[in-house]
């Protein structure tokens, strides 16, 4: 369960609490809502990520509240390429602390805060590899998060794609369609990335 309450000293704060849970998953939702909030710490200290307030019993922990609204095509498109640029900068910042969140293709895991700053939500399947782990699969994962970056500027506004960008792009399509496992649904974003590329050649 995740509610606002206001914490003891005034400030409001977002709670994620799984006490409500049956008692036959609630060990496993304890162990992803600790992995989660170790993650944030990690983070911590960059600007467009929540902070962790305090671990409130071993069931529940509490954040920072972000303010904004969900990303979506319109509010996108009035700074589509400064909305990608910080986007792909706090993934590379994310990713210097060894920090990889997996599910920025999530829209709702993507806020646009008043001045359209980007903050980013919901660390719940994120990871953190290991040294070796990163070493063989860090690359991947970075990818899978910059991709989801170029996905909204390839969705909403793909003329704003560089040509670099485009084919990127395109190898991160190719590579979905190879997952069985989650059919992989174009929307539209392939044809406009390759027009993208055809009009420039």
């Amino acid at each position: 369960m995740v509610y606002q309450t206001e914490s003891a000293d005034g400030r409001q704060r977002v709670v994620k609490d799984c006490a409500a849970l049956p008692w036959y998953s609630r060990g496993l939702a304890r162990f992803l809502m600790g992995r989660e909030r170790r993650l944030m710490r990690r983070v911590e200290g960059i600007s467009g990520f929540p902070v962790v307030r305090e671990k409130i019993d071993r069931n529940a922990f509490s954040m920072e509240v972000l303010k904004g609204s969900v990303l979506n095509a319109d509010t996108f498109r009035l700074a589509p390429r400064r909305i990608a640029d910080d986007l792909l900068q706090l993934v590379a910042k994310m990713h210097t602390r060894g920090v990889f969140h997996l599910d920025l293709r999530q829209r709702q895991n993507i806020l646009l805060g008043p001045g359209l700053e980007v903050l980013v939500l919901d660390f719940g399947a994120g990871w953190a590899p290991n040294p070796v782990a990163r070493r063989f699969f860090g690359k991947l994962l970075g990818e899978v998060d910059r991709s989801a970056a170029l996905k909204y500027l390839a969705q909403f506004s793909p003329d704003d794609l560089t040509m670099e960008e485009a084919a990127e792009v395109l190898r991160g399509i190719r590579r979905r369609k190879m997952w069985i496992l989650s059919p992989y649904r174009s929307r539209g974003i392939e044809e406009a990335v390759q027009k993208r590329l055809q009009d420039r050649s």
